[in-house]
């Protein structure tokens, strides 16, 4: 009787443990479910191994720099600075970190090797490529230059070590360096077993509303909104901008101007707010088709291999030159074949887009280092009927449906209104807008933004 119960006992255990591992198996191989209350959730992540089989053939630091002398700088309501060093390198402008440090009220110490600038309140500690601050440690955007034995730094590195923001004014080739006042969000850290969103700004070129120096200002507001409330989110970048009907070829590489400088520093300034940046094909066109509205990956246009491989490198290039870091693909409509996607996967671990029409609610993993990541929810196309409906989507938290949705950021323009009177940026943003509505429902019902790189076993 004595043996039979343990009998009983080990059977019964060992059909527990079968079960368990059966499941686990079958829940490894098939595409992650968002039931973020599961605790098992990261061990389904893919692995942090991947290594691109590419190396660039641009760099940034063998970039040419330029000299400018054309361009105003207004710093803290003070027009009249005359004289004021500038240079360009990969479409960003640099003045000497000496004259910004001085006249924001900065010394700059570099007698013991180690470059500081610090004030009463403030002690900043200087790479040739980071900073720190408060405790707070962050990537330059343009780095320190060393150029005729003066080291200047990037207007964009200026906004994020100083507080600033810069508003570009094409017309009149200025920039004014103006307080910053959006709030920095309390540090939180990405737990699986909460509920997880992914937001992503589709079609960002530098090419129609994005020309417009008000627009980039824009932009910013729009980031600063995300960024002081905790959003974490995607932007889909489209390095070169193609209008063959009129004659419109923006080449980052070649066209240098201030557009394009205020365009490159916009990338800067949202990852520097939250912002990671993937390419979203290389022109998104092919042909006479404008950018945005083609696509330049398909099953009929730059179908072989050679082409494929030439669309994807041409961005990765271009990336790397403006020192843009890149994190993701997506194929334009996503209209990458399964051929093309298998040669992406070559060149990136997250692809941003569905694996394939029957797997297109959640995140799909191929392999040990791949993520497939869709958007279920669409994008906002209608700004009353789409946002409701993304809304409505957020609220009812299906766990069986990854709460992933994209927008293209030219369309919630419209809803702010800004001026610069008084050395501030005083704005008018819309509370109806999508973007707003959405980040309150966010907040609301306690979902955590996550960038598609944090899908990964750490």
């Amino acid at each position: 009787m004595q043996w039979n119960s343990k009998t009983l006992i080990f059977s019964f255990i060992s059909l527990i443990l079968i079960v368990l591992l059966s499941y686990n198996i079958l829940v490894y191989f098939n595409f992650i479910k968002t039931n973020t209350n599961k605790t098992n959730y990261s061990i389904l992540l893919t692995k942090n191994n991947f290594k691109s089989s590419y190396t660039p053939k641009i760099n940034f630091s063998d970039r040419h720099i330029s000299e400018i002398n054309d361009v105003n700088l207004s710093i803290l309501g003070r027009t009249s600075i005359p004289h004021i060093p500038m240079i360009l390198k990969s479409q960003r402008y640099y003045i000497p970190l000496n004259f910004i440090s001085e006249k924001l009220n900065y010394t700059v110490d570099n007698s013991s090797g180690s470059l500081i600038i610090s004030n009463n309140s403030d002690k900043i500690f200087l790479t040739e490529n980071s900073y720190e601050k408060n405790s707070k440690k962050g990537s330059l955007r343009g780095n320190l230059i060393n150029y005729n034995n003066t080291f200047y730094i990037s207007i964009s590195d200026i906004e994020v070590i100083f507080d600033l923001i810069a508003v570009f004014n094409f017309e009149n080739k200025k920039i004014n360096l103006i307080p910053n006042d959006v709030k920095a969000p309390n540090e939180s850290s990405s737990l699986y077993n909460h509920k997880i969103a992914l937001i992503r700004f589709e079609d960002f070129g530098c090419g129609y509303s994005n020309i417009v120096d008000k627009n980039q200002t824009k932009i910013k507001i729009m980031s600063n909104l995300l960024y002081s409330n905790g959003m974490k989110f995607h932007v889909s970048w489209i390095p070169r901008f193609k209008v063959p009907l009129s004659n419109f070829d923006n080449d980052l590489l070649t066209k240098d101007d201030i557009i394009n400088v205020g365009f490159v520093n916009v990338l800067d300034y949202m990852l520097n707010k939250g912002g990671e940046i993937g390419l979203h094909g290389y022109s998104h066109q092919s042909g006479n088709v404008a950018s945005g509205t083609g696509e330049d990956m398909s099953k009929d246009t730059n179908s072989t291999e050679v082409e494929t491989r030439a669309v994807i490198e041409k961005g990765i290039d271009t990336a790397s030159a403006l020192n843009i870091p890149i994190s993701y693909y997506e194929s334009p409509h996503y209209r990458a074949t399964m051929d093309q996607k298998k040669i992406i996967s070559n060149y990136f671990q997250f692809l941003y887009e569905h694996y394939d029409y029957s797997k297109k609610d959640n995140i799909y993993k191929t392999d040990d280092n791949h993520l497939f990541v869709p958007t279920p929810l669409g994008r906002i196309s209608d700004t009353v009927k789409d946002t409701q409906r993304i809304i409505d989507k957020f609220n009812e938290g299906n766990p069986d449906v990854l709460k992933s949705f994209y927008y293209h950021p030219s369309t919630e323009i419209d809803y702010i209104d800004f001026e610069t009177n008084d050395n501030k940026l005083n704005i008018n943003y819309n509370p109806d807008s999508p973007l707003q509505r959405i980040v309150k429902t966010l907040k609301n019902n306690k979902y955590t933004s996550l960038h598609i790189d944090e899908l990964i076993d750490k």
